[in-house]
């Protein structure tokens, strides 16, 4: 079980790598554009159809990561003062009821609405009509990664709560 915990890890931490740089190209193509419209008198018409598509990259595939590194929006004033076997029991629960089911139907769904776009080659509404299908498609890759990251958690509250029966 080691090696899935380990290669689960190792996987959303290099996407979570890779793609945290998309940051970088919307920065640079937002100053390109700002540049080209203020100072030359040229606005682009590609800058911003190209900008959120990368923002929609960077924010799908940083999900898995950000679960990996804990850095998901969570309630923890009670969960906090809770003793470390409680809140094994409480996180082992809520993601079997909530994230799970979630998840599961999330990358279904996901799924069919790539698919919908490949069927159709489904372009975007702005001035450049990019592809959206390889959009939608990391919607997939990203609620796998994340999805897979939920059963690393998952596996971790089974092995925190039976630590502390022994």
């Amino acid at each position: 079980m080691n090696w899935f915990l380990s290669a689960v890890d190792g996987l959303n931490e290099l996407v979570g790598r890779i793609f945290s740089w998309a940051v970088v190209l919307i920065m640079l193509i937002t100053v390109y554009d700002v540049t080209m419209r203020n100072l030359v008198g040229q606005p682009t018409i590609w800058a911003f159809d190209v900008s959120n598509q990368l923002y929609a990259v960077h924010f799908l595939m940083l999900a898995g990561f950000g679960l990996l590194h804990h850095v998901h929006v969570s309630v923890d004033v009670i969960w906090a003062r809770w003793q470390p076997r409680t809140q094994a029991i409480v996180d082992l629960v809520s993601y079997v009821v909530f994230f799970l089911p979630f998840m599961i139907m999330l990358t279904w769904q996901s799924y069919l609405f790539a698919a919908r776009s490949w069927a159709s080659r489904e372009t975007s509404w702005g001035v450049m009509a990019m592809p959206l299908y390889p959009l939608k498609s990391m919607m997939v890759i990203a609620s796998i990664l994340l999805l897979l990251q939920g059963l690393a958690t998952i596996i971790r509250r089974i092995r925190a709560i039976a630590q502390e029966s022994a």
